[in-house]
């Protein structure tokens, strides 16, 4: 069943007229196509935390289809940090990584980020601010690397900002605009944006403000081509190959929220745990 984000917050329905005036987003620069191995495997986690939870510490069935069984060692990205160290945040991520037997190194500990990043193992990206991880990433000049060492099959996972990134641009986060990226371009390990953390406003009495609803609804009304699939918490995409992709998560997490492109306006559809769908089909007209 289809539901327009009018009726999901008991607002009026945006009509179609209204929509029409709206200005159109300018093309945007495409990420270059790469060949993707088969053996490609991405994370893609809203939260590091799930209702009551320790750091990651609701993640270990997340962690395995990952990783397969399989320890690697980590190369952690920690550039989303920005109110505290580095160190601290490498730190908090090995006492997390620690339950799961895999070794962590934060990027900041070599002295050619560029290397460390043709020579990992495995990567990990974490939460932040998107637009200090992105920008510190291509002043690194790894956004680049990072995307063609997963799609030829090297594991990675990222949580909150380093889930966000996963997608072709960095425009549907949630973050301040603290820094300015050379491009919003992103790894685009898949076809459609996302939005995590998300918690609806739907029953929310007395609320005045801009909701993060309001906020999808203009990402959509001037993309007309793009939709976007919010993750609740504790919730996460995970994709193997180039088209594969599956939702999982805590056996008591909530169904994604699809919002996508209504005749009048934002419409929403909720995808379940366990759902397996091929990501090209998260487009205008597309069903799972």
């Amino acid at each position: 069943m289809s539901l327009t984000r009018r009726t999901l917050i008991q607002s009026a329905v945006l009509g179609t007229a209204a929509l029409a005036s709206v200005a159109q987003a300018k093309p945007k620069t495409a990420i270059p196509p790469q060949k993707v191995s088969p053996n490609r495997r991405v994370l893609i986690q809203s939260s590091s935390r799930y209702h009551n939870s320790g750091y990651l510490d609701f993640a270990a069935d997340q962690y395995e289809k990952l990783f397969q069984g399989e320890k690697p060692d980590l190369l952690f990205i920690p550039y989303a940090r920005v109110a505290g160290s580095y160190d601290g945040y490498e730190k908090q991520v090995q006492d997390a990584f620690k339950a799961y037997g895999h070794k962590i190194v934060s990027i900041h500990r070599f002295a050619n980020p560029q290397k460390a990043v043709r020579e990992a193992k495995a990567i990990a990206v974490g939460g932040g601010n998107t637009w200090a991880l992105v920008t510190r990433m291509y002043e690194a000049g790894i956004l680049d690397l990072i995307r063609e060492r997963v799609n030829a099959g090297v594991p990675y996972c990222g949580w909150s900002a380093g889930g966000n990134v996963a997608c072709p641009t960095l425009r549907t986060t949630n973050d301040m605009p603290i820094a300015e990226p050379p491009s919003f371009n992103t790894f685009g390990f898949i076809p459609f944006q996302t939005n995590p953390h998300f918690q609806s406003s739907a029953g929310t009495q007395g609320l005045n403000n801009e909701t993060r609803e309001d906020r999808l609804e203009e990402f959509l009304a001037y993309n007309k081509d793009e939709e976007v699939i919010a993750l609740p918490e504790g919730t996460a995409l995970f994709l193997t190959g180039e088209y594969d992709c599956e939702v999982i998560g805590p056996k008591d997490s909530e169904a994604l929220y699809w919002f996508r492109q209504g005749e009048k306006g934002m419409a929403l559809e909720r995808i379940p745990l366990g759902t397996k769908f091929d990501v090209r089909k998260i487009v205008p007209g597309g069903k799972l």
